[in-house]
């Protein structure tokens, strides 16, 4: 063969060899954009995977497709029933599935809160701040089986809708079509439909709070609570006076504490009233000094509802 023929029959070999290589035996190499759509389909099916096996589906739907408030309130309520649910039917290894869409499901109610005041979106940041903590908390325990701890974050859940709804006017809240408006302002009894281990931690009055006497009272002062503040403000005891304490719940949506930590660890003071409610106690402190006055609701202290507790030397 002339040595023409030879590189014209060289060219046609290499061609073929170059045509026929995703079949043959001796395959080019990928180039870096084959590689890199290979690893994103690679990582895709692993967590695919990693996703069904924690039986969540490998495609949610968006938490982000609401169009407006009343939409995206009623997308963070259905989360939230859809957890009572899990609870009340014992399918706690299902809580992850709603749990963590909590923090952007509140933080699209967020997005829409742009006309409230500043004081009110405040509140409402501050509840929407604690729900990734409140999500992780409630997928541990769906993950350990503990039902009684799932209620009581279940319980903390409610309480921090009722700090958001009460933020809004009256009908902001409701979306259409929806056939079940949640008004700011008004109390949604459903909320508190649990069982009686689902009380708040810290509102059970488990140990009776240090400070509590059964000596006659000589003073009676009347604290009342509101959406979200004391009145007064400042309480004003007499060291070693046993004073009657009332707290006179005047809010229409939430439950309120009044709490004042002792110096040493422990609860000198601790009142808790429902919404429209009361609470009430005959309390002596003997050191005089300005304390912390509380309400320990999830979201309230963070909203402003704080005071001081001021005990006078006799």
């Amino acid at each position: 063969m002339s040595k023409t023929g030879s590189q014209v029959a060289m060219s046609l070999l290499l061609f073929t060899g170059f045509a026929c290589g995703e079949s043959g035996d001796s395959r080019t190499a990928p180039g870096p954009a084959a590689q890199a759509a290979d690893e994103t389909q690679d990582q895709g099916g692993v967590h695919a995977e990693q996703t069904e096996a924690h039986g969540a589906s490998p495609n949610p739907q968006s938490t982000t497709e609401a169009a407006s408030l009343g939409e995206a309130w009623a997308a963070l309520r259905a989360a939230r029933d859809a957890i009572a649910a899990d609870i009340a039917s014992g399918a706690l290894d299902k809580l992850h599935q709603e749990a963590e869409r909590l923090p952007e499901l509140a933080q699209g109610v967020l997005e829409f809160s742009t006309e409230l005041a500043p004081d009110k979106r405040a509140r409402v940041e501050g509840a929407v701040k604690q729900m990734p903590r409140l999500a992780e908390a409630l997928d541990e325990m769906g993950d350990k089986g503990d039902a009684v701890r799932s209620a009581e974050q279940l319980a903390q859940l409610d309480a921090l809708l009722e700090l958001i709804a009460v933020q809004y006017p009256a009908g902001a809240l409701e979306s259409s079509g929806s056939g079940a408006p949640h008004a700011g302002g008004g109390h949604d009894r459903a909320m508190h439909d649990h069982s009686a281990m689902s009380a708040l931690p810290g509102h059970e009055h488990k140990t009776r709070p240090l400070a509590a006497v059964d000596a006659p009272a000589q003073a009676t002062i009347v604290v009342v609570a509101s959406e979200f503040a004391f009145e007064p403000s400042t309480i004003e005891l007499r060291a070693g006076v046993p004073t009657r304490i009332e707290l006179d719940n005047r809010g229409a949506a939430v439950e309120h504490s009044l709490l004042v930590h002792a110096p040493n660890g422990g609860d000198w003071i601790h009142l808790h009233a429902a919404a429209n409610g009361t609470d009430a106690g005959t309390f002596q402190i003997d050191t005089p000094g300005s304390y912390d006055v509380l309400c320990t609701i999830p979201g309230h202290t963070e909203a402003g509802m704080v005071g001081k507790l001021v005990i006078a030397a006799t």
